[in-house]
Protein backbone atom coordinates (compact mmCIF):
# COMPACT_ATOMS: atom_id res chain seq x y z
CA UNK A 1 0.00 0.00 0.00
CA UNK A 2 1.34 3.34 -0.89
CA UNK A 3 -0.21 6.34 -0.46
CA UNK A 4 -0.04 9.02 -3.74
CA UNK A 5 0.72 12.61 -1.78
CA UNK A 6 -0.27 14.78 0.49
CA UNK A 7 -3.55 15.88 0.11
CA UNK A 8 -4.00 19.19 2.13
CA UNK A 9 -2.87 20.52 5.38
CA UNK A 10 -4.93 21.56 8.10
CA UNK A 11 -3.70 25.07 9.19
CA UNK A 12 -5.91 26.52 12.38
CA UNK A 13 -6.29 30.51 12.26
CA UNK A 14 -7.78 33.30 14.21
CA UNK A 15 -9.40 35.29 11.50
CA UNK A 16 -10.70 32.91 8.48
CA UNK A 17 -11.30 35.71 5.63
CA UNK A 18 -8.48 37.70 6.79
CA UNK A 19 -6.20 34.38 6.54
CA UNK A 20 -7.68 33.59 3.39
CA UNK A 21 -6.94 37.03 1.82
CA UNK A 22 -3.37 36.76 2.91
CA UNK A 23 -2.97 33.09 1.64
CA UNK A 24 -4.74 34.81 -2.04
CA UNK A 25 -2.41 37.87 -2.42
CA UNK A 26 1.06 36.35 -0.97
CA UNK A 27 1.11 32.63 -2.38
CA UNK A 28 -1.92 32.96 -5.49
CA UNK A 29 -4.31 30.92 -3.26
CA UNK A 30 -7.83 30.61 -4.27
CA UNK A 31 -10.84 29.02 -2.78
CA UNK A 32 -11.81 25.60 -4.25
CA UNK A 33 -15.23 25.92 -5.23
CA UNK A 34 -15.45 21.58 -4.96
CA UNK A 35 -15.73 22.09 -1.09
CA UNK A 36 -18.05 25.55 -0.71
CA UNK A 37 -21.18 23.81 0.00
CA UNK A 38 -18.84 21.84 2.67
CA UNK A 39 -17.75 24.98 4.27
CA UNK A 40 -21.40 26.42 4.37
CA UNK A 41 -22.51 23.15 6.08
CA UNK A 42 -20.03 23.92 9.01
CA UNK A 43 -16.74 22.36 7.37
CA UNK A 44 -13.68 23.82 6.87
CA UNK A 45 -12.58 26.68 3.33
CA UNK A 46 -10.22 24.87 1.50
CA UNK A 47 -8.27 26.82 -0.69
CA UNK A 48 -5.94 25.87 -3.50
CA UNK A 49 -2.58 27.07 -5.49
CA UNK A 50 -1.44 24.41 -8.32
CA UNK A 51 -1.49 20.45 -6.18
CA UNK A 52 -0.73 22.33 -2.83
CA UNK A 53 -4.26 22.73 -0.89
CA UNK A 54 -5.07 24.42 2.48
CA UNK A 55 -7.74 23.44 4.55
CA UNK A 56 -8.30 26.16 6.99
CA UNK A 57 -10.34 26.43 10.08
CA UNK A 58 -11.03 28.90 12.40
CA UNK A 59 -9.13 27.98 15.72
CA UNK A 60 -11.85 29.16 18.34
CA UNK A 61 -13.69 26.14 16.75
CA UNK A 62 -11.10 23.59 16.51
CA UNK A 63 -7.88 22.68 18.75
CA UNK A 64 -4.37 24.36 17.73
CA UNK A 65 -2.44 22.13 15.85
CA UNK A 66 -1.84 20.43 12.35
CA UNK A 67 -2.98 17.74 10.43
CA UNK A 68 -1.65 16.27 7.50
CA UNK A 69 -3.51 14.45 4.85
CA UNK A 70 -2.70 12.45 2.59
CA UNK A 71 -3.72 11.05 -0.84
CA UNK A 72 -5.18 7.76 -1.49
CA UNK A 73 -6.34 5.88 -4.31
CA UNK A 74 -10.00 4.20 -3.61
CA UNK A 75 -8.28 1.03 -4.48
CA UNK A 76 -6.25 0.95 -1.85
CA UNK A 77 -8.53 1.64 0.55
CA UNK A 78 -8.58 -2.23 1.91
CA UNK A 79 -4.70 -2.29 2.17
CA UNK A 80 -4.90 0.71 4.20
CA UNK A 81 -7.14 -0.58 6.86
CA UNK A 82 -5.53 -3.95 7.18
CA UNK A 83 -2.42 -2.51 8.18
CA UNK A 84 -4.23 -0.39 10.33
CA UNK A 85 -5.87 -3.11 12.25
CA UNK A 86 -3.15 -5.54 12.09
CA UNK A 87 -1.09 -2.57 13.98
CA UNK A 88 -3.64 -2.19 16.53
CA UNK A 89 -3.75 1.41 15.90
CA UNK A 90 -7.60 3.24 16.57
CA UNK A 91 -8.39 4.98 13.84
CA UNK A 92 -11.86 6.55 12.60
CA UNK A 93 -13.12 6.18 9.14
CA UNK A 94 -15.84 9.17 8.29
CA UNK A 95 -17.86 9.56 5.34
CA UNK A 96 -17.98 13.48 4.47
CA UNK A 97 -20.51 13.19 1.70
CA UNK A 98 -17.67 14.60 -0.72
CA UNK A 99 -14.47 12.38 0.28
CA UNK A 100 -13.76 9.46 2.72
CA UNK A 101 -11.28 9.98 5.36
CA UNK A 102 -9.04 7.99 7.72
CA UNK A 103 -8.20 10.03 10.75
CA UNK A 104 -5.69 8.24 13.27
CA UNK A 105 -2.46 10.00 15.43
CA UNK A 106 1.24 9.05 15.07
CA UNK A 107 3.57 7.97 17.47
CA UNK A 108 3.89 11.40 18.82
CA UNK A 109 0.64 12.47 19.08
CA UNK A 110 0.05 14.37 15.55
CA UNK A 111 -3.01 13.99 13.98
CA UNK A 112 -2.67 12.17 10.44
CA UNK A 113 -5.96 11.74 7.65
CA UNK A 114 -5.51 9.42 4.72
CA UNK A 115 -8.23 10.82 1.95
CA UNK A 116 -9.58 9.27 -0.98
CA UNK A 117 -11.38 12.59 -2.94
CA UNK A 118 -12.92 10.29 -5.27
CA UNK A 119 -15.88 9.30 -3.28
CA UNK A 120 -17.85 7.47 -6.25
CA UNK A 121 -14.86 4.88 -6.28
CA UNK A 122 -14.44 4.87 -2.78
CA UNK A 123 -17.82 4.09 -1.98
CA UNK A 124 -18.23 0.98 -3.21
CA UNK A 125 -14.57 -0.46 -1.80
CA UNK A 126 -15.04 1.11 1.97
CA UNK A 127 -18.33 -0.71 1.78
CA UNK A 128 -16.67 -3.92 0.96
CA UNK A 129 -13.79 -3.27 3.76
CA UNK A 130 -16.58 -3.09 6.28
CA UNK A 131 -18.26 -6.05 5.20
CA UNK A 132 -15.39 -8.24 5.65
CA UNK A 133 -14.27 -7.11 8.51
CA UNK A 134 -18.10 -7.76 9.76
CA UNK A 135 -17.69 -11.41 8.10
CA UNK A 136 -14.30 -12.18 9.30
Amino acid sequence: MMLDAIDHVHVYVEDLPAAAEWYQQRLGFVHDEAFAEWYKQGGPYVIRCGAAALSLFQRSACNPGNTIAFAIQAIKIPALLARLDQSTLDYTVVDHQLTWSVYFYDLSGNPLEVTCNDYAAATPVRVAATQKTVLE
